[in-house]
């Protein structure tokens, strides 16, 4: 994982940043807003999840020259919008009415996101034409999911949920004059973050359907097993198909497919490559792991409490 070591007294600062500055906002929004950001603290606590978040810019220096102190800004403004962002989601799916509390701090902390980026873009930098479509892609995403089934017509869309990471990116080229290269680089973040979309709904496949969330391996569980629309899942329905039917399997090759054109990112951002390959393995591992249980299954009851119960 040399994508995240290679950076880690560089992420300390870039939080350190950050904790100063939300300890300045007014009480109590500064404890609030303190406690929200230690969530994703990655050098606390191990969250795959949110680690291209603040680690793109790092891994956009070597290629495009960027100043560390540049890439150490754009990770700060980083951390804030992906805050400021969760804190949107968790309002749009909100079961405990709790929008008072984090309109307010989500709030603040848009303006620290837009003033991170706007002291290194003037208002006539072409950055903010790209913050604007980015952001509509975010919007469009988090709004249409439930309208069709995006894991299979059009995966991409599901990385837009998390568009605003490519400000990093597409920031980087801008200042270092390769802006040439921003549609390749586009496509690449877009990919990683479909993937990764898929990696958490893997994880979060439970809580999804309580809630009735879109979720992309439920999606592609219904569509595998051609279960009629009105069929509504359940948790029994999810628990067969990964485990009689596997479908985590080809969930996994599936989004092997999604990610085949990485590999022409290597020389521009190989870390990029890097934390694909991360989020592929954990795939992969997850869906071997239910073929394991499977296999043992189909041999008996007995061999399988013999693997869980006795270490060789």
């Amino acid at each position: 994982m040399n994508w995240l070591h290679h950076f880690t007294e560089d992420l300390t600062w870039s939080f350190q940043q950050a904790e100063h500055t939300l300890s300045q906002f007014v009480p109590p929004f500064d404890q609030q807003a303190l406690l929200y950001l230690d969530r994703f603290n990655v050098l606390k606590h191990q969250i795959s999840t949110n680690y291209i978040c603040f680690l793109l810019p790092f891994w956009m220096q070597e290629s495009t020259g960027l100043s560390r102190e540049n890439a150490r800004r754009m990770a700060a403004a980083n951390l804030y919008g992906m805050m400021y962002f969760h804190l949107q989601d968790e309002v749009m799916d909100e079961v405990d009415n709790r929008s008072a509390e984090r309109l307010p701090l989500a709030n603040l902390i848009y303006t620290e996101f837009i003033s991170g980026y706007s002291r290194l873009f003037p208002p006539s930098s072409p950055f903010w034409s790209y913050y604007k479509r980015y952001l509509n892609e975010w919007a469009l995403a988090v709004t249409t999911e439930n309208e069709r089934d995006i894991v299979l017509d059009s995966p991409i869309l599901m990385g837009h949920k998390a568009a605003p990471v490519k400000l990093a990116s597409t920031g980087a080229l801008l200042l270092s004059g390769h802006s040439a290269r921003i549609p390749e680089t586009e496509h690449a973040v877009d990919q990683v973050l479909s993937i990764l979309q898929m990696l958490d709904d893997w994880e979060d496949w439970n809580k999804d359907l309580q809630e009735g969330s879109y979720n992309s391996l439920l999606a592609y569980i219904r569509a595998d097993l051609k279960l009629p629309d009105h069929h509504r899942l359940t948790p029994e329905d999810v628990m067969d198909a990964l485990y009689v039917h596997g479908v985590l399997t080809r969930y996994a090759e599936y989004a092997q497919t999604i990610g085949q054109e990485l590999s022409s990112i290597i020389e521009l951002a190989p870390d990029l490559y890097e934390f694909y390959i991360f989020l592929l393995d954990n795939l992969t591992q997850g869906a071997s792991s239910i073929e394991r249980e499977r296999c043992l299954l189909e041999q008996g009851g007995l061999q399988y409490w013999l693997s869980k119960n006795i270490s060789l």
